[in-house]
């Protein structure tokens, strides 16, 4: 892409954080972080541009400030460099959008649980009714043919909308969590919709290999009537005249960001504290947020196996596990945090000692700061989700162990498994036998081949960055034909078996117009 062409950002929500000032009765807001923010922030700012997005709070609330919100909104964007652009949403449609069809359905869908889906009607129309609300919002503000970069499963529809608006410009989405397996995919009573939503892209990008596999699967089964060439780095879908290009972006962090600070004299004083709280023990490190798909439990299940089969760690190791605080208030998520509370209780009251406490849980949040002591202090990361797009609390974990001491231990159906396969010890996180002699190989590894892992994984991470990442994917997106994948491949776990569809076949999605650009 040019350098001096203008590009369009579009995320569920804006990279700001909005707090109401009730004594003085007006909105204030600062610039929010993070891996998103860190990575387009210095793009938007060298070639000028728009973000469209959420605000973060719901229309009625801003019911008579409207002015001054906006006003604040366009402060901070002029501060960062680029424009800001609102999409306000009600409580109605946050609710059926956000909280009912991207994560009731899409999320445990497309994580491979769709027993836990709530298929209701009204969320699917919410969900359609609010991507075309950020697509109205884009056509009125943005630059003709200006590239258009959209982001996760909240938008999939948003394409499909601008095309039948006229948008001629290149519009490019990337999915950061997995793409599920054509059984899971086709439970969803919308696929039809919204195959032919992400059709309308130009450019598709996957977080890895698998996940690409599982769309041009699904493309392939439920979609005859297009046609799938494969090239040697590139696959490209031409459906009815137009062509879509699908590619493998691997998603990655700001490597200096997290190095740097670890090296510095307040992370060093955080791991003198706790090396004087945990005590003089190696220690395995967890960090997720409270979440079905990140393994938790049968993570605690490992390392109880681990204390039984090997009682000599008793009084060796640790197990701290940071659990961020997520979506309190539904009670599927409050019942995870209970089960876990149960089994860390359990677990502790089996093992601990006068001198002892193998488990350290902490259900809160903690700063930047102290979590890259965390990682640093860590002997072994433990990164086991059941499913996951990325995993950047891997990356993370390696860009911090600046002492190259550590070992990862890393789900094989983590995204992060792609990348990391030779260097990490992966496991199966459902199976704990397995998964606890992981953790003992990793505690038990000698120096030497410690430091050649971790040196090898932090190579990875400092060559491949969010900013190689975020600039592969704009330039890819001007020409999206001449995309090189920044996969280095998919990694399989060796023992698995064949893909097999279910004998009966899927009934393929009917042909219909497609939106003309």
């Amino acid at each position: 892409m040019p350098d001096n062409q203008e590009l369009t950002i579009v995320s569920n929500r804006l990279p700001i954080v909005m707090n109401f000032d009730e004594q003085n009765r007006q909105w204030n807001g600062k610039p929010g972080s993070g891996g998103l923010v860190s990575a387009m922030n210095p793009i938007l700012q060298s070639r000028g541009g728009t973000w469209v997005g959420w605000p973060g709070m719901v229309a009625e609330k801003a019911e008579g400030y409207e002015q001054s919100l906006r006003e604040v909104i366009e402060d901070i964007g002029q501060e960062a460099g680029y424009k800001l652009e609102p999409v306000m949403l009600s409580s109605e449609e946050v609710e059926g959008y956000y909280g009912g069809f991207a994560n009731s359905v899409l999320w445990p869908l497309f994580h491979g649980f769709p027993n836990r889906c709530d298929f209701k009607p009204e969320f699917w129309e919410q969900y359609v009714e609010v991507n075309e609300k950020f697509a109205a919002g884009l056509a009125n503000t943005m630059e003709p043919g200006q590239p258009i970069w959209v982001h996760d499963y909240h938008l999939i529809g948003v394409a499909e909308k601008l095309r039948q608006f006229g948008s001629p410009g290149n519009i490019g989405y990337f999915l950061h969590i997995p793409f599920p397996a054509l059984e899971n995919y086709v439970k969803l009573p919308w696929r039809a919709d919204l195959m032919r939503a992400l059709l309308a892209y130009d450019l598709l990008g996957f977080q890895s290999g698998r996940d690409k596999r599982n769309f041009l699967e699904c493309v392939e089964r439920l979609m005859p009537q297009t046609n799938i060439v494969h090239g040697d780095t590139t696959t490209t879908v031409e459906v009815q005249g137009e062509k879509v290009i699908v590619g493998v972006f691997p998603i990655s962090i700001d490597f200096d960001d997290f190095n740097e600070r670890a090296q510095s004299r307040e992370v060093e004083s955080r791991m003198e504290r706790m090396r004087e709280e945990l005590g003089p023990y190696k220690m395995l490190l967890g960090i997720d947020r409270l979440d079905y798909t990140k393994g938790l439990l049968e993570r605690f299940y490992a390392f109880e196996e681990l204390l039984s089969r090997h009682p000599d760690l008793c009084e060796e190791v640790v197990f701290f596990q940071l659990v961020v605080p997520s979506r309190e208030s539904v009670p599927e998520y409050q019942a995870l945090k209970r089960e876990i509370d149960r089994i860390v209780g359990r677990i502790n009251g089996r093992f601990s000692t006068s001198k002892w406490q193998p488990i350290h849980y902490l259900y809160n949040t903690v700063d930047i700061a102290e979590l890259t002591a965390l990682y640093r202090h860590a002997s072994v990361g433990v990164v086991t989700p059941l499913c996951d797009g990325m995993n950047l609390v891997s990356k993370e974990f390696c860009a911090s162990q600046v002492d190259e001491s550590g070992v990862l231990i890393l789900s094989e159906f983590a995204g992060a498994a792609d990348e990391f396969h030779e260097d990490a010890l992966l496991v199966n996180p459902y199976d704990t036998v397995s998964t606890a002699e992981a953790i003992y190989e990793a505690v038990m590894m000698d120096e030497k081949e410690r430091r050649k892992r971790m040196r090898r994984l932090r190579h990875e991470v400092q060559t491949h960055n969010v900013y190689w990442w975020a600039n592969q994917f704009v330039d890819s997106l001007h020409e999206p034909s001449t995309l090189v994948e920044a996969s280095k491949g998919e990694y399989l776990p060796t023992f698995e078996a064949p893909h097999r569809t279910n004998g009966h076949g899927i009934a393929p999605i009917s042909p219909s117009e497609r939106s003309p650009r």
